[in-house]
């Protein structure tokens, strides 16, 4: 007998005995569908995942903070980070030398510190379409005739998504945002411009905004001494620097022995007063300010609560009066505060798939970044696991099926045992009967797999429905992203993996009948 013969016979033999094929298919669809859903269910929430870190700016942003100059490693083997010592389990092992090592490195290595002219080489970077500090600037604010301190963060207008906060006014253009603030409602409110009408009043008119301009002469070290005994204004640091710098010029005439005087000078030359008093010159202008002049081009709300910035929490201009331009930022700052160190700076890419190259070019430099991949690796993660578990669970339950196959094959055999004699006797070999079994069990499962894709669009619809609502409830946003997203490498997988087991479930069943003696099976 040929192929398409045992084919045909196949397929007449599942058709005359339909309630039995009906109860093979019902294990095989319930698993196979479940499987479907656990694939496309998983990847679904990946994807759903990515798209919608990819309309944030969380997923396009980074956070940079100071690293440890890697370039200052010790060329001796002997002074590099010590070993956790023998016998310590390899994962413990591992921990603990992470501990030792970061020790180590801020025992041993300087920081890299974050000034303007740091910034502006990250900001050169291919990848980074922005860098901004995220400490805001004090300033005096004059406006009419209210002169009040407000404080005033930085924008990009590639990645800061303003626009979308705009309730007057027009949003930023990256070729026309220079000269122009965008001033919080709530600060709007307070200047006397209440009401929806009042605020477009305030479109179009000028604001001074003054910076005090640093002493130029003291070290960050110094400015955060001098900020322990609670002093902020830079003539009160400046005097404490001088009071510290008189006390270090005249060490050799107190009653110090050498040891101690070494020390304190170790302590001036790191607060940077270990050089002679400057001279100051008599014309010296004092509380100098930086003075600049603003156009109000818009009024805006703070951040929505939503999936945007969802991870947001101590990310830029959250509680700031006045958002300008970076560069008029920058500029501002060079203008008043040119040694300023910042410990915490906002980068940014154009698109969310450049962020991975970026932080890799940013931490070349000495700098530690925190992105969106460490969220988006420890969800794939978890994804990872529960698409295991669930699928393992679909597994056994089309074990469980095929036992059940395996048992009605048996029990066919034992019905069909007298049409095999016949076969047998009218010259079908071993084979052809193993081979009709083989071809009914692998039809089964097709057939199963089959009716579970139209099963598993039909729990689709009903879950989706359910779980979008429940998505955007929780995220505060429209989730228009599919819940389920199947692919055809899937549905092939599910099929195979429904055929193979129908196919083995058949074996032993297929052989049994194989071997029939022709005259006992036709008694």
């Amino acid at each position: 007998m040929n192929r398409s013969e045992l084919f045909m016979m196949a397929v007449q033999n599942l058709w005359t005995r339909k309630s039995r094929t009906a109860f093979n298919i019902f294990g095989i669809v319930i698993s196979c569908a479940m499987l479907l859903l656990v694939f496309a269910g998983t990847r679904g929430a990946r994807e759903g995942l990515l798209n919608l870190f990819s309309q944030s700016d969380f997923a396009r942003q980074f956070a940079i903070t100071a690293g440890r100059d890697k370039s200052a490693l010790p060329k001796n083997p002997k002074a590099s980070p010590i070993e956790p010592g023998a016998g310590i389990s390899k994962d413990r092992r591992e921990r603990i030398g992470e501990k030792l090592d970061k020790a180590w490195e801020t025992r041993n290595l300087p920081l890299v510190r974050m000034t303007l002219e740091k910034l502006e080489t990250l900001r050169e970077t291919s990848k980074i379409a922005s860098v901004m500090p995220q400490q805001s600037m004090r300033i005096q604010l004059s406006f009419e005739d209210q002169r009040l301190s407000a404080n005033a963060a930085c924008f990009s207008t590639e990645t800061s998504g303003l626009e979308k906060r705009i309730i007057a006014g027009e949003p930023p253009q990256a070729d026309s945002s220079r000269g122009k603030v965008w001033i919080d409602e709530y600060r709007a409110w307070r200047l006397g411009y209440k009401t929806d009408e009042q605020l477009n009043e305030l479109i179009g008119k000028t604001v001074k905004l003054q910076a005090s301009v640093a002493a130029p002469k003291l070290s960050p070290k110094m400015q955060r001494l001098a900020r322990l005994f609670g002093v902020k204004g830079a003539p009160e640091t400046q005097q404490i620097a001088d009071t510290f710098r008189k006390l270090f010029d005249d060490v050799d005439q107190t009653s110090l022995n050498e040891i101690e005087i070494a020390a304190v000078q170790t302590v001036a030359r790191r607060l940077g007063l270990d050089s002679a008093l400057p001279t100051e010159e008599p014309n010296a202008e004092k509380n100098q300010l930086a003075v600049r002049e603003f156009e109000i081009a818009g009024i805006v709300k703070p951040p929505d609560q939503s999936a945007t910035t969802l991870f947001q929490v101590t990310r830029a201009n959250r509680g700031t009066d006045l958002l300008i331009d970076w560069r008029d930022y920058h500029a501002i700052e060079k203008a008043t505060n040119s040694n300023r160190i910042y410990y915490y700076t906002l980068g940014a890419v154009s698109d969310a798939s450049e962020l991975k190259e970026a932080i890799t070019e940013v931490e070349a430099a000495g700098f530690t970044t925190r992105s969106a991949l460490e969220v988006l690796e420890k969800a794939d993660i978890e994804l990872g696991k529960v698409r295991l578990i669930v699928a393992a669970i679909a597994l056994v339950i089309l074990l469980i099926a095929s036992v059940g196959i395996m048992n009605t094959m048996i029990i066919a055999v034992m019905e069909r045992t007298p049409e095999f004699g016949i076969m047998k006797a009218v010259g079908a070999k071993d084979s052809d009967i193993r081979q009709l079994m083989l071809i009914e069990s692998a039809l089964t499962g097709v057939l199963g797999a089959a009716v579970s894709f139209g099963v598993a669009r039909i729990l689709d619809s009903v879950i989706s429905r359910f779980a979008r609502r429940y998505i955007e409830t929780r995220v505060r946003q429209d989730f228009d992203f599919d819940v389920f997203v199947y692919s055809i490498g899937d549905g092939l997988l599910v099929a195979v993996i429904a055929v193979v087991i129908c196919t083995l479930a058949s074996l032993l069943p297929s052989h049994r009948a194989a071997k029939l003696n022709p005259v006992e099976a036709m008694k």
